[in-house]
């Protein structure tokens, strides 16, 4: 397990893409959105990032319902409109980074382990955890995590 810290994510043209799904169809999504940006006109140019904003248990099903919004850089600009919404920059500063390899349906527990690097060095997050897809395989995949740290000492 290793934590680099210091680290930037800058990406220019992107779209951001805010939607609800199951933890179950997390992989479905990243494989479909990689697939069909061509039916845009649109290449993607860098890694499909992802934050997971809320994780709520169907009362009836027990299935993990996520907030998810996925950033992706894109090869130009374009107009917002009522499904996403274009920056022409995302970026994050004085990031931690933590990279997991497995099944991308169990990033929480990951995630955890990102957390608790941040308290046992006293850090104090800015952002919520962004997830880098590095490669992927349908279910499986790279995933490099990072969240912005307050570079503030008060």
């Amino acid at each position: 397990m290793r934590f680099i810290e210091n680290q930037q994510l800058r990406y220019e043209n992107v779209l951001s893409y805010r939607t609800r799904i199951s933890e179950e169809a997390l992989p479905e999504l990243i494989r479909f959105v990689r697939e069909n940006i061509g039916s845009m006109g649109l290449l993607i140019t860098d890694d499909i990032i992802f934050s997971i904003s809320e994780r709520i248990t169907d009362a009836d099903s027990g299935t993990a319902i996520l907030g998810v919004e996925f950033i992706i850089p894109v090869d130009r600009r374009l107009k917002s409109s009522s499904k996403y919404v274009f920056k022409p920059e995302f970026r994050i500063e004085n990031a931690v980074m933590y990279t997991y390899s497995g099944d991308i349906r169990k990033l929480s527990q990951e995630r955890n382990k990102l957390y608790e690097y941040i308290l046992r060095r006293n850090l104090r997050p800015v952002t919520g955890v962004y997830c880098c897809v590095k490669e992927f395989n349908g279910v499986s995949g790279i995933i490099c995590m990072c969240i912005g740290i307050s570079c503030n000492l008060l």
